[in-house]
């Protein structure tokens, strides 16, 4: 993904009081990713698993482990940006089986995220099942924990679950999940969840209003910022499919409501063409 690289330029300011010069970036630090690779894996296909070794999704949030093609709104709700669409290097068993009805998917990772080579003896290892008992409907649940040396900053847990129906030209996805961190000091864990809830309603085969309420809060207990970070996100938008997720218009407006910040309000129009 080569719009992944951005390339951070610096430049010099004086100080209030004009006594000294410092050097400063000019664009903040990338929230994610900087890396033009992404994803490289090779995959040995059989009738009842499908093992691939190398760089991947980890398991984690339903909208984060899938791609970004045929996301709902522009952007991926906030729980899912937080905990998920992250990748890393290892090893992936899976499959869907019984005419699709069931899926699931066995990762042991190194742990270290994207582009990384491992440098400790933890491994991480996550587990996605997915039921579908219709093609319209699908209820999911993920395990993911560090393994080994679990005492170590970096150590990451995971629990999460899923719903989506999709029928009738109307559709509902949700999504939960609670996580606990060792921070990079090894201090006492930090213990996070978040939540979001999503519903849209195709008129004419084309036009899709949606709208999508979620919440996050990476700290409950304050332990590691010493304050609420809890945030409220409201959503609403439009999704125009000129030929379904192949091409397609989207506008979306967003309000983030922070417990301490000030409220943001975020307004995305984006266009999407695959071929």
């Amino acid at each position: 993904d080569p719009a992944k690289v951005l390339d951070p330029e610096k430049t010099t300011v004086q100080t209030a009081d004009k006594s000294t010069s410092v050097s400063v970036n000019q664009q903040p630090a990338s929230a994610s990713a900087v890396s033009i690779m992404q994803d490289f894996f090779i995959t040995f296909m059989s009738d009842y698993a499908d093992v691939s070794m190398g760089q991947f999704k980890m398991p984690v949030s339903w909208e984060g482990y899938n791609g970004s093609s045929k996301l709902l709104f522009p952007e991926r709700a906030a729980v899912a940006r937080k905990w998920g669409d992250k990748r890393d290097i290892g090893l992936r068993v899976d499959k869907k089986l019984f005419d699709e009805k069931l899926y699931y998917s066995l990762s042991i990772l190194n742990g270290e995220g994207q582009n990384k080579a491992d440098s400790n003896n933890q491994k991480d290892v996550g587990l996605r099942v997915e039921g579908y008992p219709i093609k319209e409907i699908m209820v999911g649940a993920v395990g993911y924990m560090g393994v080994t040396e679990r005492n170590r900053g970096g150590t990451k847990d995971r629990v999460e679950g899923d719903f989506r129906i999709e029928m009738a030209n109307a559709l509902f996805q949700a999504e939960y999940i609670r996580a606990w961190d060792v921070p990079a000091t090894g201090a006492d864990r930090v213990k996070g969840h978040g939540f979001y809830a999503a519903a849209g309603y195709t008129f004419f085969d084309h036009l899709q209003p949606i709208a999508r309420v979620g919440y996050i809060d990476s700290d409950v207990d304050g332990n590691a910022t010493g304050a609420s970070d809890e945030v409220w996100v409201y959503e609403g938008g439009l999704n125009y499919y000129l030929q379904k997720h192949e091409a397609k218009l989207q506008a979306s407006y967003s309000v983030f409501d922070y417990d301490q910040l000030k409220t943001r309000h975020e307004l995305i129009f984006a266009a999407q063409v695959s071929f």
